[in-house]
């Protein structure tokens, strides 16, 4: 029922950075060029004058010294950070976006278009672009942070492991705990339904599986959105509770379960959005945006 599955977080630090990326502290040029000219290149279709007002930085395990957990491919992020207001005096069509609207609009495009295609940068690694709404990333208190604009530490790793709380346990196991029910009774109803011998006893045991879906979908989204809190300016980072309780879950197998109820529930929801109006209807806030930049569905 949970799949558990390695995490850098758990892991012992190595005596070094990642080779494949790193020589003596900095990064391979052949590295840092590929990650750029891959951004710019999506950043330039759309968008002018991109160089200006991005910030890139590969940030998190990935280059930190606790990047040897064995996952294949490894686990890359690279993080942008927008001059808003430069973004919008190049970029003239988006003035009435706010800087949530902004960063929204390109971590859409970032998921559409660059995503499907970077799952093996470089043969070995699932290279991941984001922009978070904070232009800074010292406030987003990342674990390192390698500049790439400026090729350069922003933020240097730390070769210490973090020490957790005796105390953080018996809420994650509570997690757990809570994640075994949902799931027990979401195949419970499952297994109900494939067995129902007509209508009536279908329909009720598809209702239990949405109420489970339900469930899931809202302890994973508890706790995703307090790893999101955790790295910012009002978290603790690396070090918050919240980023432990994210990781834990992650190592047990409750995440990918949870996560797995979510995705089940966004595609359902997204079949009938069809069903219904023709075309996979996005969120209001992605409405009201695109309508604001006339980029309709």
């Amino acid at each position: 029922m949970l799949e558990p599955s390695e995490t850098s977080y758990f892991s012992e630090p190595a005596a070094i950075l990642d080779p494949r990326l790193f020589k003596s502290n900095k990064i391979q040029p052949m590295v840092r060029s590929a990650v750029l000219q891959l951004l710019f290149n999506y950043l330039d279709k759309y968008y002018t004058s991109s160089s200006a007002w991005a910030h890139v930085w590969l940030a998190g395990s990935g280059v930190s010294f606790q990047w040897a957990a064995h996952r294949d491919p490894g686990d890359l992020d690279c993080l942008i950070g927008i001059d808003y207001r430069s973004f919008r005096s190049s970029n003239t069509q988006f003035t009435g976006l706010s800087d949530k609207e902004i960063a929204q609009m390109l971590n859409e495009g970032f998921r559409e278009d660059l995503h499907p295609i970077t799952g093996e940068f470089l043969g070995a690694f699932e290279l991941t672009f984001y922009v978070n709404v904070r232009s800074n990333i010292v406030d987003i208190k990342p674990y390192a942070a390698y500049s790439l604009t400026d090729d350069t530490w922003t933020v240097n790793p730390s070769p210490l492991r973090v020490d957790v709380s005796p105390t953080w346990n018996s809420a994650i196991e509570g997690d757990r705990v809570q994640a075994i029910d949902i799931l027990t009774k979401y195949q419970n109803a499952k297994d109900r339904y494939e067995q129902a011998g007509n209508e009536a006893l279908r329909a009720n045991a598809r209702s239990e599986m949405r109420i489970a879906m339900v469930q899931g979908s809202g302890l994973y989204e508890s706790v995703h959105q307090g790893r999101s809190s955790a790295f910012s300016p009002t978290g603790e980072g690396y070090a918050d509770f919240a980023n432990y309780r994210w990781q834990a879950g992650k190592q047990s197998g409750v995440i990918q379960a949870l996560r797995s109820l979510k995705d089940e529930m966004d595609a359902q929801d997204e079949a009938l959005n069809k069903k219904t109006y023709g075309v996979d209807l996005p969120d209001a806030s992605t409405l009201i945006r695109r309508a604001a930049t006339r980029r309709f569905i």
